[in-house]
């Protein structure tokens, strides 16, 4: 019975290039130079993935004299939800993947490779660059690509846009090439129109904010929002909006709650 070394490297390092079913962590994006820059999948799976995100409250004191100073109330309002953030850490090896008995070497072995031995490994960076290119600018969409990250059964890990990327070169062939690289990347959350509605606080009760669009009045906007077009005159005082038939499109205007 043969033995596949690979899938047993694999399955004792907990990652390695596909086999037997293995899904692999995918970011497709909508770069619009596919045929070279498509799906990116990771050579290595993660060992872990971190999503964070802040919520930011006002905090309302109050306080009562009687014979002394003493609290009587604390409340926080809700101010604004940040974008949520995701990290992970990309691993790529173009030195120990060039061949099934290196990976078995590593799995099995605690002697570290020689980094001056030859082979047939290739250039790190073609791997690595397919990645740093989510941070270069599209001259199609007039910006970097929005991302999405799913692994599996775990799809749509999350949605957003690279922010910063950290590439660590650690092995390097006689001729100075390099096979080994750790990526380190920092995704912001971004949102679809479609996504933004949906998560659209409808209560006339909270700050919001509209983008002017071309035949907006104060008046439409005022019967969108608080269902009553009586009501302009709130926007144009929280705006200083002094000619109210002078709005101009993309102006972000402050919608503010009722009380």
């Amino acid at each position: 019975m043969s033995v596949n070394k690979a899938s047993v490297a694999n399955a004792l390092l907990g990652f390695g290039p596909g086999g037997g079913g293995l899904q692999k962590l995918t970011i497709t994006h909508d770069g619009t130079d596919f045929a070279r820059n498509g799906p990116i999948e990771a050579l290595f799976n993660p060992n872990e993935i971190s999503r964070s995100r802040s919520v930011s409250w006002q905090t309302h004191e109050s306080a009562g004299k009687g014979s002394a100073w003493t609290w009587s109330g604390m409340q926080q309002e809700f101010a604004a939800m940040q974008p949520a953030t995701l990290s992970v850490e990309l691993f790529f090896d173009t030195y120990e993947s060039r061949a099934e008995a290196s990976l078995w070497d590593l799995a099995t072995s605690f002697t570290p490779p020689n980094p001056f031995q030859t082979g047939d490994s290739t250039n790190v960076t073609a791997l690595t660059s397919r990645v740093s290119q989510l941070a270069e600018f599209d001259r199609e969409l007039h910006r970097p690509p929005l991302c999405t990250l799913s692994w599996g059964a775990f799809t749509e890990i999350f949605t957003g846009v690279l922010t910063r990327i950290d590439e660590r070169f650690t092995m390097f062939l006689p001729d100075g090439t390099p096979v080994r690289a750790t990526v380190s990347c920092s995704f912001a959350e971004s949102l679809t129109d479609a996504q933004l509605k949906e998560r659209e606080m409808h209560s006339s009760d909270v700050h919001k904010t509209w983008v002017v669009r071309r035949n907006d009045t104060l008046h439409s906007i005022a019967a969108a929002e608080y269902r009553d077009p009586r009501l302009w005159r709130r926007i144009a005082s929280a705006n200083g909006v002094v000619n109210p038939r002078d709005l101009r499109p993309g102006t972000v205007l402050i919608i503010p709650r009722l009380s």
